[in-house]
C-alpha cells in the first residue's frame, strides 16, 4: 500500500502538479514562469493530450486518490519521495506511469 501511495504520489507530481497549478492561478502566473519551467508545463501538456483516454482516465483516478488523502498523510509522503535519490523517483515513476501498467508489480 505504502508502495502504491508512494508511486502514485511520484506519478500525480510529475504529470498534473505543474498544468494544475498553472490553470489555478490563471495566465498571470504563466508569464512569472522561467523558460524552462514554461518548457516543463508544455511538455506535460503534451504529454498529458498524447495518452489514450484510458490512461488519462487512470491518472484521473490517481490524483483523485491523492487529493482524497488527508493533508498529513500527503505531506508525509511527499517527504518521503523528496528523500529518494533521483534514480528511485524515476523507477517510481516508470513503474506507476499508465504504460507500464501491463508490467508485474
Amino acid at each position: 500500500m505504502l508502495k502504491r501511495s508512494l508511486s502514485s504520489v511520484a506519478l500525480c507530481l510529475l504529470l498534473l502538479l505543474p498544468v494544475s497549478g498553472w490553470a489555478l492561478d490563471g495566465a498571470e502566473n504563466w508569464r512569472q514562469l522561467s523558460p524552462k519551467e514554461r518548457e516543463n508545463v508544455l511538455r506535460n501538456y503534451q504529454r498529458w493530450q498524447s495518452l489514450p483516454p484510458k490512461d488519462k482516465e487512470h491518472l484521473r483516478e490517481e490524483w483523485n486518490h491523492w487529493q482524497n488523502l488527508p493533508q498529513d498523510r500527503r505531506d508525509r509522503l511527499r517527504q518521503r519521495y523528496d528523500k529518494l535519490s533521483p534514480e528511485e523517483q524515476r523507477h517510481l515513476r516508470d513503474k506507476r506511469s499508465p504504460r507500464s501498467n501491463d508490467r508485474d508489480d
